[in-house]
């Protein structure tokens, strides 16, 4: 019974792995593709991945969870699929939100404070890509 339980945990939690994988893919074919090709005029700055981690822990860890890897309100965003996102599609989708998934646009954020953010998850001290699930 135990083992019957904890198989079925198991592919619970492997199906909700691959359903944000696709979740994420979905949402970044809708991203423009002038606002793919939007660099990011922070990317070398060491400074604003440093701002974009505060920012982040204030406005999206309540939904995203600290370390990224997501929770009940949050997709994970340290996944394989985002992690190959341009700066300008996770600009765009912090900009205009996803609401009917429940994330709000927060283009209510000044744009220099949105570069950071996209700064933190593209910078090395973003936690790194959850494990691809098995398929």
């Amino acid at each position: 019974m135990k083992h019957r339980f904890a198989r079925a945990a198991l592919l619970a939690a492997l199906f909700a792995a691959q359903a944000m994988a696709v979740l994420g893919t979905s949402v970044l074919c809708r991203v423009p593709s002038k606002a793919r090709l939007r660099p990011n005029p922070l990317q070398a700055s060491r400074a604003a991945a440093q701002a974009g981690a505060k920012l982040f822990a204030r406005h999206c860890a309540g939904c995203h969870a600290a370390s990224a890897r997501g929770r009940y309100r949050g997709p994970v965003l340290n996944s394989a699929a985002l992690s190959h996102a341009s700066p300008g599609a996770l600009f765009w989708i912090i900009s205009n939100g996803i609401v009917r998934r429940g994330m709000p646009p927060w283009s209510r954020l000044p744009e220099p404070e949105r570069w950071q953010i996209v700064t933190f998850l593209t910078s090395g001290s973003r936690p790194s890509p959850a494990p691809t699930p098995l398929r």
